[in-house]
């Protein structure tokens, strides 16, 4: 019996066009490989993980590692995690995954509505983006203390007021995180 030769991804290319071309109909290759779930990572999933834990886990737009918040974890579905990323992107600052790496253990798991919720995680010194009411933009600030109205409530200060008061406290609703504070109150 004859080997069988590996075709590269420009031959596989070659050959889609040719037959889309022949029969009429389009095909997709793609020359991206599957992504394989590490020894660290299966580890990491058997360990007692719990909300508050400190991560790294995978994006799925970029299938980058990048380090986040464990938010909560839904055993039935695989099991699945709901993480808070530190430095999250406009469209998705909370998402779910199944590839997770521990890095350090919270000394007090996340308890409380906002981590049932699955609402995003605040701390003093995040840098974040703030609701402006005036013309309803969101504008550069930084938490600089937890606030007195609520659970979810927090103080900041804008990094440029523009003639009005340099801080507001503002509801976690009206807040996007930017970028998570390295010292962590947590560990």
């Amino acid at each position: 019996m004859a080997q069988l030769k590996r075709r590269s991804p420009v031959c596989l290319t070659l050959l889609a066009i040719l037959l889309s071309t022949f029969f009429s109909c389009s095909f997709v290759v793609s020359l991206g490989t599957a992504h394989k779930p590490t020894r660290r990572s299966r580890v990491a999933r058997n360990a007692d993980l719990q909300p508050g834990d400190y991560v790294k886990a995978r994006y799925h737009i970029d299938h980058n590692m990048h380090n986040a918040i464990l938010l909560s974890i839904e055993p039935e579905r695989g099991p699945r995690y709901v993480v808070s990323w530190d430095e999250p992107d406009e469209r998705e600052p909370l998402s779910g995954t199944t590839d997770i790496e521990l890095i350090k253990k919270a000394k007090t798991p996340l308890t409380g509505q906002g981590v049932h919720n699955e609402k995003q995680v605040f701390f003093v010194g995040d840098k974040v983006d703030a609701l402006f009411y005036t013309d309803n933009g969101w504008y550069a600030a930084d938490i600089i203390e937890k606030g007195k109205k609520g659970e979810d409530y927090w103080l900041i200060k804008w990094k440029d007021p523009d003639g009005g008061n340099p801080t507001e406290e503002k509801p976690g609703h009206e807040l996007k995180l930017t970028k998570r504070v390295k010292n962590i109150p947590l560990y």
